[in-house]
């Protein structure tokens, strides 16, 4: 009878060891992902921001100083129309970046806490596979906010590069005719 016993409670202590091993490499695999997307938003990140939404805003002050006509040339119009809308867009971007940081910051120290909890059975066992869900969601989340981190980043910065020479030739145009 004792041997039965002993069996039953060495299958049950094998069988969790599996689990364990299973949610440590899924919290690992959640790790690497969370890795690869941070190394992608450093590639990414645009830490000019604010010297490009400070040169958006006197390139317009300076249109809106110094444009003075009769009539609204409508190609014009959209140029400017289109230039402010960009730097909505620099503001937009430079708030996602820094949602993604403190994302980022946050998420590695939650995986950190649960693999550690995992490896040494800390917590609640039998909420572990609720847990590693719920950070596998945090993940695929910040993923999206990368991607609509890069959308931002490609738009506002054609923008800029289509407009702000052509803007800036036109302003030193208005201001040499004075």
């Amino acid at each position: 009878m004792n041997k039965v016993l002993f069996f039953t409670f060495l299958i049950l202590l094998s069988c969790s060891d599996l689990q364990k091993e299973t949610q440590q490499a899924k919290i690992q695999k959640l790790q690497s992902e969370l890795s690869m997307n941070q190394a992608t938003f450093e590639r990414e990140f645009i830490d000019t921001i604010h010297d490009m939404k400070y040169n958006a805003g006197e390139l317009e002050r300076s249109i809106k100083f110094h444009y003075h006509s009769d009539t609204i040339d409508l190609e014009l119009g959209r140029k400017v129309d289109t230039y402010k809308r960009m730097r909505r867009l620099l503001e937009a971007l430079g708030r996602t970046g820094v949602m993604l940081k403190k994302s980022f910051e946050e998420e590695e120290m939650q995986l950190r806490g649960l693999l550690s909890d995992v490896e040494n059975g800390y917590g609640q066992r039998d909420q572990y596979d609720n847990y590693i869900n719920l950070e596998s969601t945090k993940n695929e989340q910040i993923f999206v906010l990368l991607q609509d981190y890069e959308r931002l980043k490609t738009s506002s910065f054609g923008i800029y590069d289509s407009l702000h020479v052509d803007l800036s030739r036109f302003v030193k145009q208005m201001i040499e005719k004075e």
